[in-house]
């Protein structure tokens, strides 16, 4: 079982240590008193763990599958020098080496590698890329494209609490879940440009798990166009969040097929809202609105759509914004069978389901928050 404590002592111990390294030489006592601590430290997690992953959500670390939400100063800097050297993620790897560890933190401190040019042989990192508008990118260019800042080290995350809850396991998993949906409303209010990049930058494997926090981010922007409550807001998005975890029980051969579904494998694909919805209604998770959004979000604005049912009763209103969100972001999402789509396209195929497949106030609402967030990204 993994120790949640030694995880979080593992990056306050690195931001300390490069705070130290930024200040004095590498032979000073105190650099190399937290260097000791810190290689120590990663020594012991790493024998327990195998691997160390640390990542960014919003404006906190997720350390392996824990979000930290606990920053101060220190880790404050620590994430700017890592974001300003273009890292969206870390991993270190069992075996560190005192003297790797050491130039790592040397290169976070100072942003230079050593002249002769050592290879990293247990660490490694990720890159972001900063681009303009989508819509001006070259042909195929979007498929290359690493993810979105808010996406950085959560995938992992997700897909083992999507996993967790899908086999029953309630309890922690839900209340992760708050947690990693807490930290994406705080980068909501604090990034106004946050919906924006994520709409530019795809992630294209693991698609489920990646598809569902586009669309739990996609859904809290439509809740706070509303004027919706932000105590109701966490609530919302961890339904929009579990959307898809009917897809768990979906065979990974019909999920990750190249080309297009049979229909009998469409049949069976058709099957995840209600598995999902079954799943979610077995655990105590102190709402039914994960289980109703999971059950409703397939079904369009005039009924059509699956499951089936014979009720002509609306649906609730965060599965008319769950559809939504989940229609735009699988347009403009890369798939091995079709290319992405740009936002002008993909609304222009939307708007014509508006009444029809898509309640139109609640879509009308959709392309508010859209265009309000494009207007301030300066789209």
């Amino acid at each position: 079982m993994k120790d949640r404590q030694e995880l979080f002592g593992v990056i306050q111990d690195l931001a300390q240590a490069i705070q130290a390294a930024a200040i004095y030489p590498a032979h000073h006592q105190r650099v190399q008193q937290l260097l000791t601590r810190l290689h120590s430290r990663i020594g012991r997690v790493s024998a327990a763990v195998g691997t160390i992953h640390i990542g960014i959500i919003g404006d906190h670390f997720i350390i392996d599958e824990f979000p930290f939400l606990e920053m101060n100063p220190a880790m404050g800097k620590l994430l700017r020098d890592i974001r300003e050297k273009g890292i969206e993620k870390l991993s270190l790897r069992e075996g560190l080496t005192y003297g790797e560890l050491k130039r790592f933190v040397f290169f976070l401190a100072t942003g230079k590698e050593e002249a002769s040019g050592a290879k990293w042989e247990r660490i490694s990192y990720g890159n972001i890329q900063t681009i303009g508008k989508a819509e001006a990118l070259p042909e195929g260019f979007e498929r290359s494209l690493p993810r979105s800042g808010l996406l950085f080290g959560v995938t992992d995350t997700l897909k083992t609490l999507l996993h967790s809850l899908a086999g029953g396991e309630g309890g922690k998993s839900i209340s992760e879940a708050r947690d990693i949906v807490a930290s994406l409303m705080q980068g909501i209010r604090q990034d106004a440009f946050l919906i924006h990049r994520l709409m530019q930058l795809q992630s294209h494997d693991d698609y489920t798990v990646t598809h569902s926090l586009n669309v739990c981010a996609l859904v809290v922007g439509q809740a706070r166009m509303l004027g919706i409550p932000e105590e109701k807001i966490q609530e919302i998005g961890v339904a929009a969040m579990l959307h898809d975890i009917g897809k768990e029980m979906v065979p990974a051969e019909i999920l990750q097929k190249p080309g297009k579904i049979t229909a009998s494998e469409f049949a069976r694909m058709a099957e995840h809202p209600v598995l999902g919805a079954n799943a979610l209604r077995k655990l105590d998770h102190g709402s039914d609105l994960p289980m109703i959004v999971c059950f409703e979000h397939h079904i369009r604005y005039d009924r059509s759509g699956y499951p089936r049912t014979s009720s002509r009763e609306p649906l609730h209103p965060v599965s008319y914004m769950t559809q939504i969100a989940d229609v735009f972001d699988a347009l403009r999402t890369y798939r091995p069978y079709r290319k992405t789509l740009d936002m002008k396209t993909a609304l222009s195929i939307m708007d014509r389901g508006r009444g029809t497949e898509f309640e139109p106030t609640y879509y009308d609402n959709f392309l508010r928050m859209l265009f309000a967030d494009q207007a301030g990204a300066g789209a």
